[in-house]
């Protein structure tokens, strides 16, 4: 009960009206204190040493690929197989074989369309010299001239003898075999990288076609020396042997492929003014080079058993696809082709030869047209076994077949005697000659653009001077492994090496079978 009527009294109290009255109190005021500190200030500056540069660099790259890929997902058979009437393909082949087969014969008879497409050479035909090349310490001896030069089998290094050609007797010079490589960054024309000073005059010269290192020369009193330059004793090989030594001075080495035997070793063949033809062992031979053949050349008397005097051997040349086959120019303008097959014995009472290791033979078996005097140099081509050159010192350059007694076109430049001569290792129309006066004689016997077929030019398209305007070239050889690059050596102890235009080292499509149809023509000549 008082619950409720608390409940009551307080429902009647909010019932009732709230009065409000307005009363002022008084004011109160604060007094606002602030504490200041001091301020501190410093001034500085920065100064940097160098300008500064502000650069903005955009980089923006976009890179956009599209590609379609649809693949046909439909399910195929196993068996799914490409049917052919095999009834109607017959009759197909049947209809058109016989024209096909008619225009393949027609083809067949005809000549190749692209040999008579004739390459065009544009630019200068000149020759670029690149070295000329002396040794001035031997050159003091002012009679010494290059007789001989070889390149390496790498083709890198050219190889250079040095003598005189000027004896009355015994030599008193002093030789020397030098080389240069010309592949190197720098080369000093005036010093040689290799030297070896002989005890006579150097008169020839051959590297070994495989083994770059090795080289063999042949002096003024018969000796042969072979050296290889990669070992630290270079002298590998001499004769020792003394009665199978050539009695006067050696005119010509060069190395052929040993054709009795396996042919895959090197044998050393040499020629001298004493009507000998000497083969050398292979290398090596514990240091000595053994006679393992012999021929000899001489003039024959009929009226006697003997052989009669001994003819000298000047120049050889072996037929590259048949070692056992060679010609040879004697110093009498007689020319002749030789056989290491032969087996004729030479009987002669010639002081030397009966005491020699190997009883001698006569090479020859056929004569040719003989010049009028010495023959200098013979060269076999590289593309024709049948077809090689000859020169002398008539002047005269000649064109062989070997198989014709007769020569089948002759050159003459009226420049003195020709010294040497060598057909292009890369152009089968193209060879050079080295003349008395008139330097290096490049030829070309390419029938011109305009010209008749069976023309060939008697003038050499190209004449390089030697390095004195009096000397002579007295030899040249071309690089084998590098073609365009020619070394001629003078009477004046230097060498030039050349670099010789396109126009001389890039063969024709029909060059190959002009040289066959030359050679050819020589038995109606």
């Amino acid at each position: 009960m008082r619950s409720s009527n608390r409940d009551e009294n307080d429902s009647d109290a909010f019932r009732k009206g709230l009065g409000f009255t307005d009363e002022t109190l008084p004011v109160i005021s604060c007094k606002e204190v602030v504490h200041k500190d001091p301020i501190h200030s410093v001034n500085a500056s920065v100064q940097t040493k160098f300008e500064v540069k502000l650069e903005e660099v955009e980089c923006q790259s976009v890179k956009r690929k599209e590609r379609e890929v649809q693949v046909d997902l439909g399910e195929k058979s196993a068996n799914d197989e490409i049917q052919i009437d095999m009834g109607r393909f017959n009759k197909f082949l049947g209809r058109v074989e016989p024209l096909v087969q008619h225009y393949l014969d027609e083809n067949a008879d005809r000549p190749n369309i692209l040999r008579q497409i004739k390459l065009r050479h544009f630019g200068d035909d000149s020759a670029q010299e690149l070295f000329t090349l002396t040794y001035p310490e031997v050159l003091v001896d002012k009679e010494i001239q290059v007789t001989s030069l070889s390149w390496s089998a790498n083709g890198s290094s050219v190889f250079v003898g040095y003598g005189s050609t000027s004896h009355e007797g015994l030599c008193m010079h002093k030789g020397a075999v030098c080389s240069w490589n010309i592949e190197r960054y720098k080369i000093n024309p005036n010093k040689p990288d290799m030297t070896v000073e002989t005890t006579n005059c150097v008169t020839a010269l051959a590297c070994h076609p495989e083994r770059p290192g090795i080289v063999a020369a042949g002096l003024y009193n018969g000796e042969i020396l072979v050296w290889d330059f990669r070992e630290q004793d270079s002298l590998i090989a001499r004769v020792l042997e003394r009665q199978d030594l050539h009695r006067d001075s050696i005119t010509s080495l060069q190395w052929i492929r040993e054709p009795k035997l396996s042919k895959k070793k090197f044998i050393l063949v040499s020629t001298s003014q004493d009507g000998r033809i000497l083969l050398w062992n292979p290398l090596p031979s514990k240091n000595n080079l053994k006679l393992s053949d012999a021929y000899f050349v001489s003039t024959k008397i009929s009226s006697s058993k003997s052989s009669g005097k001994p003819i000298g051997v000047i120049s050889i040349t072996f037929n590259l696809e048949d070692s056992e086959t060679f010609v040879f120019g004697c110093d009498s303008g007689q020319l002749y082709k030789g056989s290491l097959n032969s087996v004729t014995a030479v009987q002669s009472r010639e002081e030397g030869l009966t005491e020699m290791t190997v009883q001698p033979k006569n090479p020859i078996t056929m004569n040719y047209q003989s010049h009028d005097s010495p023959i200098y140099s013979v060269n076999f081509s590289p593309f024709n076994r049948h077809v090689f050159l000859t020169s002398g010192h008539d002047g005269q350059v000649r064109i062989y077949s070997q198989l014709f007694p007769n020569y089948g076109r002759c050159f003459a430049a009226a420049q003195g005697a020709i010294f040497s001569c060598r057909w292009s290792p890369s152009r089968p129309l193209v060879f050079a000659v080295g003349s008395e006066h008139g330097g290096t004689l490049i030829y070309d016997l390419e029938p011109q653009e305009g010209a008749s077929t069976g023309l060939l030019s008697s003038m050499p398209v190209q004449e390089l001077p030697s390095s004195d305007k009096g000397s002579s070239i007295t030899c040249l050889e071309f690089n084998y492994k590098t073609p365009n690059i020619l070394a001629c050596g003078d009477s004046a102890g230097a060498v030039m090496v050349w670099k010789l235009a396109e126009r001389f080292t890039t063969a024709q499509n029909d060059e190959m079978e002009n040289l066959q149809i030359l050679a050819k023509s020589f038995g109606d000549s």
